[in-house]
């Protein structure tokens, strides 16, 4: 009876090692006939306790981080200077003109009416020369700059307007005739445009007040020709100037000299300028345009008194008719005179006329105090 009982039990094992093979279900008895009863309970109580381990799943790997790409360097942007930039009205209107110490180098003439010097003055850096023409008597005296036009370098200022300031002189102004940079003894210096000599202008007019003999506070100015546009430079950048005269003046636009003065005279100044700076004014008007007193006229504060000879063959006379028209436009102080049959530079009765009606002009807003 044991033997048979081991013998059953071996064959049970057996059964359910191939039923849990094949899947078989767990209700053996109908796969097992002749199993012993009391044997069921025991092997379904075994079988509903088993349990079966769910294959493992496959777990996801997640990716390493992708690499951050580097950001690569851009470009600096360079803007192209403006060549332009320094030499503006605005510009020249921002910056200063300290000038320096007004030296008297020697006595050139020595008259009743006033004494004649030779003279210097510091302009950025430069050493400038000039003639000063200084009333007799005691000071101190009202001031007339004269501003001369075109002669060949190094020709000395007061060669040809001596008998301008001898004539201020004589009625009490204390006249000063500067040379600019590359004229008589000046030392020479950048000069785009005739810019230069503005500046060294306007730091003459910060030097005055170094002169004991000097009435720094009535001021005129005079320019004839190219010291014309010189003053017109003047009219739209200093507030020191009390009174203002044009006389056979250049155009106050850069453009218009620029063209005039390479058709007409074959100078070498504006191809050089043209070249250094980056264009012609048809190139790039815009920048002609902001180095041009005539589009800044609204800068003007002093009076101006114009004056052209109608047969001028040097500088148009419709350039002085149109700069009264803009003056007279905007409200300025401004008077216009024409001279029939008169050349560029005033002659005999012309030139008697002149100086009668500039006088005039000056002793009326420079000499007279407030």
């Amino acid at each position: 009876m044991r033997r048979q009982t081991l013998k059953l039990a071996f064959g049970l094992i057996l059964a359910l090692l191939l039923a849990a093979c094949r899947g078989a279900p767990p209700g053996l008895s109908a796969a097992l006939p002749g199993l012993p009863p009391t044997i069921m309970p025991t092997l379904q109580a075994a079988s509903s306790t088993a349990t079966l381990r769910p294959a493992p799943t496959a777990t996801a790997v997640e990716p390493s981080p992708a690499a951050t790409p580097r950001p690569t360097a851009t470009p600096a942007v360079t803007s192209t200077p403006d060549p332009f930039a320094a030499i503006s009205i605005e510009a020249l209107r921002a910056r200063s003109y300290p000038g320096g110490q007004i030296t008297i180098v020697r006595t050139l003439e020595k008259t009743p009416a006033f004494t004649r010097y030779l003279i210097a003055y510091p302009s950025d850096g430069l050493r400038i020369t000039g003639v000063m023409d200084i009333p007799t008597g005691s000071g101190p005296f009202p001031v007339i700059i004269l501003n001369h036009g075109y002669v060949t370098p190094p020709s000395v200022s007061g060669t040809y307007v001596g008998s301008y300031a001898d004539y201020y002189a004589r009625n009490g102004y204390l006249t000063i005739s500067p040379d600019y940079r590359g004229y008589g003894g000046s030392d020479d210096g950048d000069n785009p445009f005739r810019i230069g000599y503005v500046i060294d202008v306007l730091n003459l007019v910060s030097s005055i007040q170094t002169l004991p003999q000097a009435d720094a506070t009535r001021l005129g100015m005079w320019g004839h020709s190219m010291g014309g546009g010189v003053t017109s430079y003047v009219m739209v950048i200093s507030s020191q100037v009390k009174a203002f005269v044009l006389y056979g003046a250049m155009s106050a636009d850069a453009a218009v000299s620029w063209h005039y003065i390479k058709e007409k005279f074959d100078r070498g100044g504006p191809d050089q300028w043209a070249r250094q700076y980056g264009g012609t004014p048809d190139e790039i008007p815009e920048a002609y345009a902001r180095i041009s007193p005539i589009n800044y006229l609204n800068y003007v504060q002093a009076p101006v008194s114009i004056h052209h000879g109608a047969a001028d063959n040097q500088v148009p006379p419709v350039w002085s008719a149109d700069l009264y028209k803009r003056l007279q436009a905007i409200g300025a102080t401004v008077e216009y005179y024409t001279y029939p049959g008169a050349p560029h530079s005033f002659q005999g009765a012309a030139w008697d006329l002149f100086m009668q009606r500039t006088l005039a002009f000056f002793d009326r807003y420079v000499k007279a105090k407030p």
